[in-house]
């Protein structure tokens, strides 16, 4: 008998500008990109079983008006039937991002969970180590990802 794969949530935590087309595309690029690289390294029969969620998905689903709240739930929160955390992995695509993005991130780091730059171009994750304020009244993109 097998045993079951493992599961791995993973967050997109892209910009909230970027339309839903773009979100949608690049969410399942990356779920892609992610496949392949464990498949690569772990093999396919070792490899955990990937979905990758976007921000605004995530969004959708919880968010209930206290922005602060919500930003801290996404890294606390459990699932229901297992009990493992719902996010393994957090995502960012570009080094600058928003505020509520930046609270995420921090919150992840806080929990040690894994976070990565993705570099599209390159085809390559970079961990990110920390998140700084370059300009914290630019709510859109005043925080800098640091790897």
């Amino acid at each position: 008998m097998s045993k079951p794969k493992k599961y791995m949530g993973v967050f997109y935590a892209h910009g909230a500008s970027e339309s839903p087309i773009s979100i949608e595309k690049n969410r399942k690029d990356l779920e892609q990109f992610l496949k392949k690289r464990f498949h690569k390294k772990l093999g396919i029969d070792s490899s955990p079983v990937i979905h990758v969620f976007s921000g605004r998905q995530e969004h959708r689903s919880t968010w209930r008006g206290d922005w602060e709240k919500w930003q801290k739930s996404i890294v606390s929160r459990k699932h229901a039937t297992t009990g493992d955390v719902c996010y393994h992995m957090f995502i960012v695509p570009e080094e600058r991002c928003g505020r509520a993005t930046a609270s995420i991130l921090g919150h992840a780091l806080s929990a040690g969970r894994k976070l990565f730059l993705w570099d599209r171009k390159g085809g390559k994750l970079k961990r990110v180590n920390g998140v700084q304020a370059v300009d914290a009244d630019d709510w859109t993109s005043g925080f800098r990802v640091t790897t």
